[in-house]
């Protein structure tokens, strides 16, 4: 279950466990909101120990927590940047997520190109009908600069282009719901935020489906969980556990597993 605990601003802190299961310590994560979509699948199931978990600071501050020592591990949804490897932090792979491409359902739109999504989110394409939509204003969606999904979809879609145009969406979870109320809407987001969810629709890339079963899509990336060092005690345990059969089915309910 999630019990709701100290909030900051928008970043809310919960404590993920099973209700009536004992568990032994708990384990401190602080990063993506997206490697969290993980742990609490993994809640549902693992009971050797529960998670204290800090979402507000995203990737960057899971690198960041991971080597100043003030959290368990870390949770980084991309490439871990090497001057943090450089200094002792070490990096397991547990998975890998499709940034989903997501418009209001009420859009004709179900799938576009590379160049067209560079276009809509770098300011050149503001028109829906310029990409076989409506005549309509695009009104185009992007995370906070602290989430892994913005700088992953900027490196991948705008080949390291700026964005243009586009408002800010804080925190992630929120997308979903603006994508929703605005019929013109574009947004990027995990696509675990996605699933369940008939609010938004996620279009095709390029000709490829966003899905937990599709390795090929072209926006993905890896998701990490970070340790100072050699993981030890609880957080080794909890690694072996996620990389075994058991813990990779919890990562396929979100995510493409790495087994």
């Amino acid at each position: 279950m999630q019990k709701a605990g100290l909030a900051s601003g928008l970043a809310l802190t919960i404590s993920l466990s099973i209700a009536g299961t004992a568990v032994g310590d708990e384990i401190r994560y602080v990063g993506s909101s997206t490697v969290n979509k993980f742990l609490t699948a993994a809640a549902e199931v693992y009971t050797a120990h529960s998670f204290n978990v800090d979402t507000g600071p995203e990737s960057s501050g899971g690198e960041v927590c991971t080597l100043q020592g003030s959290c368990d591990m870390g949770g980084v949804a991309r490439d871990v940047k090497s001057e943090i490897l450089d200094q002792g932090v070490e990096a397991t792979l547990i998975g890998r997520d499709a940034i989903a491409v997501i418009v209001n359902p009420a859009n004709p739109v179900e799938d576009l190109s590379t160049e067209q999504l560079r276009g809509i989110f770098t300011g050149e394409i503001t028109n829906w009908s310029e990409v076989g939509g409506a005549d309509a204003p695009i009104s185009p969606y992007i995370v906070t600069a602290g989430s892994a999904t913005r700088s992953v979809f900027q490196s991948i879609i705008l080949d390291g282009d700026d964005y243009a145009g586009a408002e800010v969406i804080e925190p992630d979870a929120r997308m979903v719901p603006t994508v929703a109320r605005d019929p013109n809407a574009i947004g990027q987001i995990s696509f675990s935020f996605t699933l369940g969810v008939d609010a938004v629709r996620a279009i095709g890339v390029d000709g490829e489906a966003a899905t937990v079963e599709n390795p090929t899509y072209p926006i993905t990336r890896p998701l990490h969980i970070t340790t100072n060092g050699a993981p030890s005690g609880a957080v080794a345990e909890f690694l072996e556990w996620t990389l075994s059969d058991e813990g990779q089915a919890a990562v396929r309910q979100n995510f493409v597993g790495v087994q």
